[in-house]
Formats: structure tokens, C-alpha cells, sequence
């Protein structure tokens, strides 16, 4: 016997999840669980067999990212200024969280072949054409994505909510607005991304723990290092992309406002 079966309780866990955000959600969580399912399709059967072949990681991942944020941001928010504006400052924030995670890693020595499990993949590479380097900085893409796009829409779904309770507003106080709602976003999705890449890393926590390693040994760490370079730059992705959303939502609600002023003139 190879291994237990597990499948019936994996497919009913997943199968739980899925009723559950429809039931609560409604119409809006069920668009949520196709946007969910369509990302996790293109990681499987898209990212990886481009990366299998060769085609570099980072730029798989962004392409997957943009691709993703487009389909998420229509489903969640239909066709309108505000889906429009969430994607492309998702799409910003997520490269310049990629942009800073390299070079990051680049000030700090740290590349894509410090991971671990480092000789496995070095062995699939000497079958294949994966480019192991680049794999490090594609994760990280990838894993400030969810995030990302969450405080985009947010942002994005305030100011417009704003501009619709008070049209008289120009674009300093809607990016005023937009920025003090993401204020508060920033601190609790900070938390989120840093607690979730630490909960990656307790076992490495607890060994560093029970051997006593001393400071100046546990910060020059690969592993430390690595894991402090995806939380902070995948951070910094998530607070800049606050003032980018603020910005081309009151820019983009400006332009519109002009638009219709100059069409009831005519």
C-alpha cells in the first residue's frame, strides 16, 4: 500500500469551501469561487508547463497574474471604471513587488538557487529547460498576487463609492478618500502576508530556537533571509499599490466626470 486514500475527504473538503462561499456570498461568492478555480487552472495546466519548457518564470508568473486579474476583477466587479482601474493597479503592484523582491535579493546575495530542495530541482533541470533561478522571484509573484488584488479592489470600490454619494468632489479629496481607506488596509494585510510567510517557516523557527542560534547568525541565514525578502517586498507590493489605486480611480472618475459634463453641454 502506497500511501492512504485521501481523496474523498481532500474533494469534500474543497467541495465544502465551494458551497460555503456561494451560501454565504451568494451570486458575488459563487463569481469569487470561478475567479478562484480559473486561477488555480491556469497555475496547473498554463504556469507550469510554460516554466517546463523553458519560458522564463517571472515572466510566466506575470503573465498568469495579468491574465488572472483580468478574469477575477470582471467576474467580482463586472464592466465599469472601477474593474478597470483595480486591474491595472493590481498589475502595478505585483510588479514592483517582483521589481523590489529582486532587488532585494540582489543587495543580499540571495538567488533563486539558495531554496531548498535545491538538488532535486537541479536534477528535473538537467532534463528539462526549467530555469531554477528565476523560480524564487516567480513564487513570490504569485504569492502577493491574492493580496494585492484584494486591497485594489478595495481601494478601487471606496473611492467610486465616494464619488457616487458626493459627485461634487474633485481628484484631490477622491485620492484623499482612497488613501485613508487603504490606510487601514495596510496595517491588517501586512500582518496577513508577514504571519503567513512566518507560518511557512516554524520549523526553521524552532530549530534556530532549540540550538540557540545567536543573532548575527540567524539573520545571515539563506533561509531567514529568503523569508524576509518575500514578506517585506510582497508588503511593500500591497502599501504602494494603495496611492497607485487612489490615484487612477480619482483620475480615471475625473476624466469621466469631464466627459459627461462636456457631452450635456453639447
Amino acid at each position: 500500500v502506497y500511501s492512504q486514500d485521501r481523496r474523498l475527504v481532500l474533494y469534500g473538503i474543497v467541495a465544502l469551501f465551494l458551497i460555503s462561499v456561494w451560501a454565504i456570498g451568494g451570486r458575488q461568492g459563487l463569481n469569487s469561487a470561478i475567479g478562484l478555480i480559473f486561477t488555480f487552472l491556469c497555475i496547473i495546466f498554463m504556469f507550469i508547463p510554460m516554466i517546463y519548457r523553458g519560458a522564463s518564470p517571472i515572466g510566466a508568473s506575470m503573465l498568469v497574474a495579468a491574465l488572472t486579474t483580468v478574469v477575477t476583477m470582471y467576474l467580482i466587479g463586472g464592466r465599469s471604471t472601477k474593474t478597470a482601474a483595480a486591474i491595472l493597479a493590481t498589475i502595478l503592484g505585483v510588479m514592483l513587488s517582483g521589481s523590489l523582491a529582486a532587488a532585494f535579493g540582489r543587495l543580499a546575495g540571495i538567488s533563486g538557487y539558495n531554496v531548498s530542495d535545491i538538488e532535486q530541482l537541479e536534477y528535473v533541470a538537467q532534463m528539462t529547460d526549467i530555469k531554477v533561478g528565476e523560480l524564487l522571484y516567480a513564487g513570490i509573484l504569485i504569492s502577493a498576487l491574492g493580496a494585492i488584488m484584494d486591497v485594489a479592489m478595495s481601494v478601487s470600490s471606496a473611492v467610486h463609492e465616494v464619488a457616487a454619494r458626493a459627485p461634487e468632489l474633485g481628484f484631490k479629496e477622491l485620492f484623499r478618500s482612497g488613501i485613508h481607506v487603504g490606510r487601514d488596509m495596510m496595517g491588517t494585510m501586512s500582518n496577513t502576508l508577514i504571519l503567513a510567510f512566518t507560518g511557512t517557516s516554524i520549523n526553521t523557527l524552532i530549530f534556530i530556537y532549540a540550538y540557540g542560534y545567536s543573532l548575527n547568525q540567524t539573520i545571515n541565514m539563506y533561509s531567514i533571509g529568503i523569508e524576509i525578502i518575500q514578506g517585506i517586498s510582497a508588503t511593500l507590493g500591497v502599501i504602494f499599490t494603495v496611492p497607485v489605486a487612489a490615484y487612477i480611480n480619482a483620475l480615471l472618475l475625473k476624466k469621466r466626470k469631464k466627459k459627461h459634463e462636456r457631452h450635456i453641454l453639447s
